[in-house]
Parts: structure tokens; sequence; C-alpha cells
């Protein structure tokens, strides 16, 4: 039996992708790779169960700009400068598991 395509999320991709992404630098800036579990764990908890057709970086956003403003106490403005990484963020999680996933290499 093949498994389906594309797979579900997985908390191991999620954060490999968030740490790639770093949208705060701090690990840029020298903190540790874990730097970013609280947000990982509460952003595979809010997607791992959603169909593949609402892995888009459309719905997707919303739920970092969420987990970012908890997580780091942001308001709208002080979310706007980290809105293009949490953006590209979104965008590699709908590319690696949204309804248009093809086979990646990392």
């Amino acid at each position: 039996m093949s498994k389906p395509w594309p797979p579900p999320p997985d908390l191991e991709s999620i954060r490999d992708l968030m740490r790639e992404a770093d949208p705060e630098g701090h690990i840029a800036d020298g903190s540790p790779a874990d730097e970013y579990e609280p947000e990982e764990e509460q952003l595979f908890a809010a997607i791992r169960h959603f169909p593949t057709a609402n892995l888009l970086a459309a719905k997707l956003l919303p739920i970092l700009e969420d987990i970012w403003r908890k997580s780091f106490g942001l308001n709208d403005a002080t979310l706007a400068p980290r809105r293009p990484a949490l953006e590209g963020l979104a965008q590699q999680i709908e590319r690696f598991f949204g309804p248009e996933a093809t086979p990646q290499v990392r």
C-alpha cells in the first residue's frame, strides 16, 4: 500500500522549516536551534489535521501571525516587520504539504 501524496505535515518537518526560516533571526544571531520549539509545536498542533487542500499560505499566515502575537507579545505594528519572514514560512509549508506539493529534496 502506498502512502498518500502529499504527506501530512509532521513535527520534524515543521521544525526544520521554521528553523530554516528563522523569522526572528535568533538562530542566525547564535541562539540554540530549539529557539522556536514552542511556536513549532503550536503550529503543528494547529495544522496537523488540516486536509491538504487547506495547507495554503493564505490560510497558514493568519495562524502563524496569531502564534507570533501571543508568543512575542506583538501588535499589528510590531508584527509588520516580521510578516515577510512569516509569509515565506507559510509558502514553504504550502510548497511541501499543500495541494500542489511535489517531492522535494532538502
